[in-house]
C-alpha cells in the first residue's frame, strides 16, 4: 500500500484498517438513517412517537 500511495496521480489508499472499517461502518449507519428519515417523511404511519408527529406536523400542512 505504501508503494502504491507513492505513485503520482493515483488515488491514495488508506492503509489503516481500523480507520477504514470505522469510516465504512459510519457510512452504512448514516445510509440507514437517511433511508428511515425518508420513510418517516413520506409515510405518516412511520411517525410512531409524539415527538416525530410534532416535528413533522408542519410538513403535513
Amino acid at each position: 500500500v505504501n508503494a502504491y500511495n507513492k505513485i503520482p496521480l493515483v488515488t491514495k489508499v488508506n492503509n489503516d484498517l481500523s480507520d477504514y472499517v470505522t469510516n465504512e461502518a459510519l457510512k452504512g449507519l448514516f445510509s440507514k438513517i437517511a433511508e428511515e428519515e425518508k420513510n418517516i417523511r413520506k409515510n405518516k404511519g412511520a411517525r410512531t412517537s409524539e415527538l416525530l408527529k410534532k416535528v413533522f406536523a408542519k410538513q403535513d400542512k
